[in-house]
């Protein structure tokens, strides 16, 4: 659950609620409420901060992925986020 993935990793960097909350701009009630489950639908850009202040994917959180941090890819997944995507025309 995406909430005891946020507080898996707060706990593993030794960060309080407070703290988390100051590194991402969200607020500790809200943070709070994630790790307990209460909300389970964030928005992306909650999403975004909280992976990026906790060294993890949104992958990683969302359990997509089961490895923290983006070395742990594999030099196929590596790849497979860095190609570009051309648009498609539109008409």
């Amino acid at each position: 659950m995406l909430g005891d993935r946020v507080r898996q990793k707060r706990q593993e960097l030794d960060l309080t609620q407070a703290q988390l909350a100051a590194a991402t701009g969200i607020k500790q009630f809200h943070i709070s409420r994630i790790e307990s489950g209460d909300i389970r639908d964030i928005k992306g850009e909650t999403l975004r901060r909280l992976a990026r202040a906790l060294h993890v994917t949104s992958d990683f959180l969302l359990e997509i992925e089961d490895a923290a941090a983006p070395e742990a890819l594999t030099v196929q997944q590596q790849a497979k986020r860095q190609r570009s995507r051309k648009a498609t025309p539109v008409g």
